[in-house]
């Protein structure tokens, strides 16, 4: 049996010293000899509900979200396998790592260690001990909402600490501050979180049988080869063929079929390569089972991303396609977040290939031709813009990528291209949070902000930009081969 005793009102308005038991906390219990689909039947008639707390002869024993259920009973047969159990057997397939809060934990505080979970726990509700043996669930997007509301009343206050001391005024500054970062990480790692465990999914819902067709093609092609083999051989020793025999082949057109059959095979094959390694990249650009900094091979995940991108890359024939030029150094194995690395890498080339097709409308072909800029040459990072991008005459709209070991310490990454570039004044806050020169619906200012983000705070690196009007941009990331022992222990979003 359970107990809907519901819901614990938010008390009063937020401040910047609230706690959690001030905030809406979820008390439904189930016994863990009740029915798997009793949840169901909860969930329904609570839409709001983030999840249920179980527990076994009245103690607490774990708690199951709205999203996991949800999520692993629309699995293929889970819905009668499961529904029908006791569940207690449903959790120990749904179980993860919880995250208990004490209700005395400033909202803040909360925050944070949300913050620290891995992304594909960062949506989960929070555990909050009311008392020794009582145990409520906290939505987290009710944490953001709270958020929101003291940062609101920060905004207020420093307003209004104008004429009280300058220490207290910077206090609230750093308070406000600390509330814009943090409230941008958690949406865009959710966001990220579901976008790759969908993808995830996808990708391996599709490898399964196109695993099955790139396997049995090579004995299709076996097979079909001995079947051409020994009417060969039939041929050769009886030249002269009955009439119906001779009909029927002239009907399937026989010598056009044993010329194409051996062209359809291999095109199939090379069309099922081709699927296949479109879904590793998927897989490997995803790397949600990666929360942990790992020793990996830098050019593969830059491979993955533009294997990823090449239907934008590829574009109509003409000037409208761009061109990858690789330029990879023989580079050691790089300690890192892959995962993160890889937004990095999408974000600044889908706004390079972005700011290329947007000049190709709007710029005659023989006026690009003479103003175009060439891909830039290896440079110190310390140059300036003029002599970082050299001019061409190249009207071939192109992305040059290269790697460069920096004093057997440092990796670099430049990704640079032959765009129309940009003005010092969008150079210089093209890091700054929602700042974008994207039209309204077509980018959000999060990218670039969210890679910097990555790169600076998450790796030690660095994430500089170098551009001119109508000279190209050029991106340069440097992160270190091996990460300081306090970069590993430091959470991966503080």
């Amino acid at each position: 049996m359970y107990e809907p005793d519901g819901l614990s009102p938010q008390k009063s308005q937020l401040g910047l010293r609230s706690t959690l038991q001030e905030l809406t906390l979820y008390d439904f219990l189930l016994e863990s000899e009740c029915l798997g689909g009793e949840v169901a039947k909860i969930f329904q008639a609570n839409p709001l509900l983030p999840g249920i707390i179980i527990t076994q002869e009245g103690k607490f024993t774990g708690m199951i979200s709205r999203r996991r259920y949800f999520e692993h009973m629309s699995r293929p047969y889970s819905l009668e396998l499961f529904s029908q159990q006791p569940l207690f057997i449903l959790y120990r397939f749904t179980k993860t790592d919880l995250l208990i809060l004490d209700r005395q934990t400033s909202i803040m505080t909360a925050v944070r260690q949300s913050l620290e979970r891995s992304p594909e726990l960062i949506h989960e509700p929070i555990v909050v001990q009311v008392e020794p043996d009582n145990y409520k669930l906290l939505d987290v997007h009710q944490l953001l909402l709270s958020q929101l509301q003291i940062h609101e009343l920060a905004t207020v206050a420093m307003r209004e600490s104008q004429a009280q001391l300058r220490h207290q005024a910077q206090q609230l500054e750093l308070a406000l501050l600390e509330l814009q970062r943090t409230q941008t990480q958690l949406i865009q790692t959710e966001k990220m979180s579901s976008l790759g465990q969908l993808v995830a999914g996808v990708a391996h819902e599709i490898n399964n049988p196109i695993g099955f067709i790139y396997s049995n093609l090579h004995h299709a092609k076996e097979y079909t080869q001995g079947l051409m083999q020994m009417l060969e051989v039939y041929r050769e020793h009886y030249p002269e063929s009955i009439a119906e025999i001779a009909a029927e082949s002239e009907k399937i057109e026989l010598d056009y079929l044993l010329e194409d059959l051996p062209k359809v095979l291999n095109s199939m094959q090379q069309g099922a390569e081709r699927v296949r390694d479109i879904v590793l990249s998927l897989r490997n650009f995803c790397r949600l089972d990666e929360a942990e900094m790992k020793q990996v091979n830098i050019h593969d995940g830059i491979n993955n991303t533009i294997m990823l991108l090449q239907s934008q890359l590829k574009g109509k024939p003409g000037p409208e396609a761009i061109a990858i030029h690789k330029e990879y150094s023989d580079l050691p194995l790089v300690q890192c977040y892959p995962g993160q690395l890889n937004q990095v890498f999408m974000n600044i080339l889908v706004n390079a290939i972005y700011a290329i097709i947007e000049w190709n409308k709007h710029e005659n072909v023989d006026e690009k031709s003479q103003n175009k800029s060439q891909l830039c040459e290896p440079k110190n990072l310390h140059t300036n813009t003029q002599s970082s991008i050299s001019n061409s005459t190249n009207s071939i709209s192109a992305i040059r990528i290269s790697t460069e070991l920096i004093e057997g310490k440092k990796v670099i990454i430049r990704i640079s291209d032959n765009g129309p570039g940009m003005t010092e004044d969008v150079r210089k806050r093209l890091f700054d949070p929602f700042f974008t020169t994207k039209p309204v619906g077509k980018g959000t200012g999060l990218g670039l902000s969210i890679s910097y983000e990555i790169v600076v705070n998450q790796h030690g690196g660095e994430l500089k930009c170098f551009s001119e009007p109508g000279k190209g941009t050029e991106f340069a990331i440097e992160i270190p081969l091996q990460q300081s022992s306090l970069a590993k222990i430091l959470p991966r979003f503080a």
